[in-house]
């Protein structure tokens, strides 16, 4: 018979290994953690969680600089596009509840929207497959003023309603559109007649007691320990004073302390909802046969050999980072009210610091031994993104495969991890696809969110006469005028409430301004310019401009 006696000993000495791990980690999240140390500037909230355990929970900064009061885990941040899995939840309830089916056609509930060739179902929208184009680009484009022009989920749905052309066929690729989540709250309203708030409120976040967490669907109403969102601008921190209604796809608040609840209920702790956990990390086949990296309302990828459910989020005033793995029960939430602070970045370096360990050490270095002979040449050269300006090169330095894009200011280290596959070397959360298909030549993947890239042939802008482009041209669909014109030898755009736009040669009858947006013009059979195609963010495509005989609209 064992000694009873030697038990004590030994559970001691676990706990202490244990004390000990979790004091280097919390030292090193410290060290990652402490320039956001500040008494006069806004900050971050940071929770991590293992289990049912509070690992790791510190608050950073100022909620309110006018009246110094400081983050807390009480704070209420913008939770930005997290949001989106809470709206995928509204819809989970009504699944359950068999008032909609996931292969329904949107129209049954959405009549007034156009009807393309191919119907647009409710688990395109959850997934970002619909192929509709996302509002705010829209807007955009259009010469929308944010700062000045109110508009509402109604005014999405009716931009929405005017387009006519989709991204791609409906369940082809993932296109990430926040139009699919004003959508769908707009579904979830008109089957439940309660507004958003109301129905999360009663069927999901007051049965989790999240009771800090909501949606704002009007203004106006006293918000208590609201973290005010800021950017720098001119070394200042300014606050936004817009006072848009858009929610479904964001537009929501909550505290670490609600987070660390939905964190628990990501990771399948808590009973009653691990259908609902399990129902937000489903993920589709798509129409190529295969599997979407995007949920619903969750991107799920494979991170240093774990698979990470996980969002973040971007808005005037901050940024958010939700990172969870079931599998080792961790949760890690990073919620900033200052839009410069990389809360993605944040939690991928919390993660790293949890998960460095000798086995993942050795694992990452014979992987990076299997691939260090693969010939890198078959993948250098340009290439620009799919329904953008963004341009991308790729070439090798030291042995070494390298990209460099057009809006980066440096060229990035890239390793080898599986066949066609890479990551960065300093962010093994974006990778590299190379894999071979019929409508793209790579996809760059930020920590799930898939960016396609088609091989370039790049013009030399000296053989471009930009005059050729000059003149004026409508989009129906956006109800503008471009007008496009050669200042100081400098080819410019000029539209509603936006000036002077420099525009670059791209490809042949292609310009781009250098954020995403591309211009393509047409010709008849005679070589004439007739109009213009406009793509922008990789969700928008064939916007048609027709060019006008004369300046007529303004």
């Amino acid at each position: 018979m064992r000694n009873l006696k030697q038990y004590p000993t030994i559970f001691c000495l676990l706990i202490c290994a244990f004390l000990s791990a979790q004091n280097n980690y919390t030292s090193e999240i410290d060290q990652l953690l402490e320039k956001y140390q500040s008494a006069d500037a806004p900050g971050l909230s940071v929770k991590v969680i293992s289990g049912n355990e509070s690992i790791y929970a510190k608050d950073f900064g100022l909620a309110n600089l006018d009246y110094d009061i400081k983050n807390s885990d009480t704070t209420i941040f913008s939770l930005a596009s997290i949001g989106k899995q809470f709206t995928a939840s509204a819809i989970w309830v009504l699944v359950k509840e068999g008032k909609i089916r996931l292969e329904d056609d949107i129209r049954k509930y959405l009549p007034e929207f156009p009807e393309y060739q191919q119907p647009i179902k409710i688990k395109h929208l959850l997934n970002h497959t619909s192929g509709i184009r996302n509002y705010h680009a829209l807007m955009s484009l259009s010469g929308f003023d944010y700062d000045k022009t109110y508009y509402d989920n109604n005014t999405v749905f009716a931009l929405a309603c005017k387009q006519k052309g989709l991204s791609n066929i409906p369940g082809e690729k993932v296109a990430y559109s926040n139009t699919n989540y004003t959508l769908l709250a707009i579904i979830v309203e008109r089957i439940s007649g309660q507004n958003l708030n109301e129905f999360l409120k009663a069927h999901i976040l007051n049965p989790l007691q999240m009771d800090a967490t909501f949606v704002r669907v009007e203004n106006g109403k006293t918000i208590k320990n609201k973290a005010v969102g800021y950017q720098k601008q001119n070394n200042q921190f300014v606050y936004s004073s817009s006072n848009q209604l858009s929610y479904g796809a964001g537009s929501m608040g909550s505290s670490i302390k609600d987070m660390t609840i939905w964190m628990q209920m990501l990771n399948e702790q808590i009973l009653e909802f691990k259908p609902l956990s399990q129902f937000l990390k489903t993920t589709e086949i798509l129409n190529n046969g295969e599997k979407a990296k995007y949920a619903r309302g969750i991107m799920i990828d494979n991170y240093k050999d774990n698979i990470v459910a996980s969002h973040g989020g971007y808005s005037f005033g901050g940024r958010t980072q939700l990172i969870t793995i079931v599998e080792k029960q961790l949760g890690i939430i990073v919620l900033t009210n200052l839009q410069s602070i990389d809360a993605p970045s944040i939690a991928y370096q919390i993660l790293d610091i949890l998960l460095s360990d000798e086995n993942n050490n050795v694992a990452v270095t014979k992987e990076e031994e299997v691939f260090k002979q693969v010939a890198l040449d078959k993948y250098t050269g340009d290439y620009k993104e799919i329904n953008s300006d963004m341009t991308m090169q790729l070439f090798v330095e030291n042995d070494t495969l390298k990209a460099k894009g057009s809006i980066g200011r440096s060229a990035t280290s890239l390793l080898q991890f599986a066949d066609n596959k890479f990551h960065r070397k300093d962010s093994q959360q974006v990778k590299y696809d190379f894999t071979p298909a019929t409508t793209h030549d790579m996809v760059i993947l930020f920590g799930g969110t898939p960016f396609y890239f088609k091989r370039a042939t790049l013009i030399d802008p000296e053989t471009v006469n930009s005059n050729d482009f000059v003149g004026s041209y409508f989009s129906e669909e956006l109800d503008v005028t471009y007008h496009l014109f050669v200042a100081d030898n400098v080819f410019k755009l000029s539209y509603k409430n936006n000036e002077n736009i420099s525009l670059h040669p791209i490809q042949l009858d292609e310009f781009g301004n250098n954020s995403r947006t591309l211009y393509r013009f047409t010709r008849d059979k005679e070589g004439a310019i007739i109009g213009m195609l406009l793509y922008s963010e990789g969700t928008i495509k064939d916007v048609f401009f027709k060019k006008e005989a004369s300046i007529n609209r303004s």
